[in-house]
C-alpha cells in the first residue's frame, strides 16, 4: 500500500494546484458525488441535500488516512485497528445521518411522532433539516419555528428574555452564512447565553442607575415636576407650591437645592428623551409625536426635527454611544462593533455613515439632509426600542414582525407605545 494524496469523499482525482477552489468551496459536482454515494434521491429528498454539503465540508476522521493498494485502488486505513475499507469513512457516518434524518421525516409526515414528546437531540436534528433545507433553496434560514424552538433548546424564555432571543436569532444566521456546522449549535450557545444572561442583569442595574425613567413629583400638588428640594422638610416641591408653603414662619429660612430633571414639555411626568431642533424644548417620544404630529392647529410642527439626547446608544454592546449607523443592517453601532462583525463576508460592502457628537448623520463626509437622516435614526433606534416585536423575512423575501410574548406576526412594523416610533418606519433587516 503506498499513501495517496489527500482528498474529499466525493473527488475523484487530485485538482491541479491553479484550479484548486476556495477551502470553504464546495462544488455543485461534489456535493451531487457525495449525495449519490450516500444513496439520496436528490429529486424527491433536496431537503436533505444539507447532509451532503455538509459532508463534503468535513475533514478527514482522525486515525485515517488513504492509501492506494497494488491494484491502484484508492483504499481508507485506520492507524488503530488496521481496518481496512474500500468506502470513505465519512460517507459510512453520513449515511447513518442521512438514514436517521430520513426515517424521522417520515415518522413526521405519518404523525407518528410528537413534537412535545421529542427528545432534545431530534429536535435539534429536526430544526437543522428544516433550516439547511430553506438555506439551500436560497430562503431566510431563520423563522419564527426555528428560532422559538432554538431558543428552548438552549434555555431561553422567548416571552421575557427578548435580547436572548435576538442573540439566538442572529447566531443561526451567522452559522449558516459562515457554513459552521450546526450540530454543536446548542453545545456552543449554552455558556454563552448564561454568561450574557448574568452580564445583562447587570447592565440593566447600570442603566436604572444612570438614566433615571421617572421624575420626581411635587409632593404638595402631585401635578408639576419637582424643581426644589427642602434640605428641612425633606419634601420636594414645584416653584408655585414651594413659594405658597414656605411664605411665613420659620420656613422663610428653609434652605433649598436644585432638582436637576430633564422634564417633557408636554407631559411633565415623563422623561424627555429628544430636543426639537426648532422649538428647542425637550420632549420624551410619545410628547413630541403628540405636540407635533396631532395639533390640527398648527400643520408646520409636522416638519419639524428631534435630536436624541444622550447619544444613540450601540446596538451591539449596548454600552458605548453609536458613532456608524449601518444603512444597509439599519443598525447603530460603536466603531468597535461595528469593525468586529463587518471585517467578513457580505458584510463587508454594507454602507456606512458616521454620526458626531451632536447627532448629525454623515455619508462620504457630506451632512446627510435633516429629514433622510430622521429617518434613519427612527428606523435604527426601532431595533432596540420595539420589545417583543423581532423582524423576520418570508418566502418571498418580505419583512414582517413578529411578537415574542403574543405569538402573532403583523406585515408592518408596529408602533411601540413607549418610543412613538411610526410604522411607515419599519425595520428592513439585512
Amino acid at each position: 500500500l503506498s499513501r495517496a494524496a489527500p482528498r474529499g469523499p466525493g473527488m475523484a482525482g487530485p485538482m491541479p494546484a491553479d484550479d484548486m477552489p476556495p477551502p470553504d468551496h464546495n462544488s455543485a459536482q461534489t456535493v451531487v458525488g457525495i449525495a449519490e454515494l450516500i444513496g439520496m434521491d436528490l429529486i424527491k429528498e433536496p431537503k436533505l441535500l444539507w447532509i451532503a454539503e455538509q459532508a463534503s465540508r468535513s475533514p478527514m476522521p482522525p486515525h485515517w488516512c488513504e492509501l492506494t493498494n497494488e491494484d491502484g485502488e484508492t483504499v481508507y486505513y485506520h492507524e488503530k485497528t488496521k481496518a481496512v475499507q474500500k468506502t470513505h469513512p465519512l460517507i459510512l457516518r453520513y449515511k447513518e445521518i442521512y438514514y436517521k434524518a430520513r426515517s424521522y421525516q417520515k415518522k413526521l409526515e405519518a404523525g407518528e411522532i410528537s413534537i412535545d414528546l421529542e427528545r432534545p437531540e431530534q429536535k435539534l436534528m429536526a430544526i437543522i433539516a428544516e433550516v439547511m433545507g430553506r438555506a439551500s433553496k436560497g430562503l431566510p434560514p431563520a423563522t419564527p419555528d426555528t428560532v422559538e424552538g432554538l431558543a428552548k433548546l438552549v434555555n431561553v424564555n422567548s416571552t421575557q428574555e427578548f435580547f436572548l432571543f435576538r442573540c439566538v436569532k442572529q447566531t443561526l444566521e451567522a452559522y449558516v452564512e459562515k457554513k459552521l456546522d450546526l450540530h454543536s449549535f446548542v453545545r456552543d450557545l449554552k455558556d454563552p447565553v448564561d454568561f450574557l444572561r448574568s452580564i445583562r442583569k447587570k447592565q440593566n442595574q447600570v442603566d436604572v442607575i444612570r438614566k433615571p425613567t421617572s421624575i420626581i413629583m411635587c409632593q404638595e400638588c402631585e401635578k408639576k415636576a419637582a424643581v426644589v428640594k427642602c434640605e428641612q422638610c425633606k419634601d420636594y416641591f414645584c416653584q408655585d407650591c414651594f413659594n405658597g408653603t414656605h411664605a411665613t414662619g420659620k420656613r422663610r429660612a428653609h434652605i433649598t437645592s436644585d432638582v436637576e430633571q430633564l422634564v417633557c414639555a408636554a407631559y411633565e411626568d415623563r422623561v424627555a428623551t429628544c430636543q426639537c431642533v426648532q422649538c428647542g424644548l425637550f420632549y420624551s417620544d410619545e410628547g413630541f409625536l403628540y405636540v407635533h404630529a396631532f395639533d390640527a392647529a398648527r400643520p408646520d410642527l409636522r416638519n419639524h426635527l428631534k435630536r436624541v439626547i444622550n447619544g444613540l446608544v450601540c446596538l451591539e454592546c449596548e454600552h458605548y454611544n453609536a458613532s456608524v449607523l449601518c444603512e444597509d443592517c439599519v443598525d447603530l453601532f460603536c466603531t468597535e462593533c461595528f469593525i468586529k462583525l463587518h471585517r467578513k463576508g457580505k458584510r463587508r460592502q454594507h454602507v456606512h455613515l458616521t454620526i458626531d457628537n451632536t447627532g448629525q448623520i454623515f455619508r462620504g463626509g457630506f451632512l446627510v439632509p435633516p429629514e433622510e437622516a430622521q429617518v434613519l435614526t427612527d428606523r435604527a433606534r426601532s431595533t432596540v426600542e420595539t420589545g417583543p416585536w423581532v423582524p423576520f423575512r418570508d418566502d418571498r423575501l418580505n419583512v414582517f414582525w413578529y411578537n415574542l410574548t403574543e405569538k402573532t406576526r403583523v406585515e408592518q412594523s408596529p408602533i411601540d407605545p413607549q418610543t412613538g416610533v411610526p410604522a411607515a418606519v419599519a425595520l428592513d433587516p439585512s
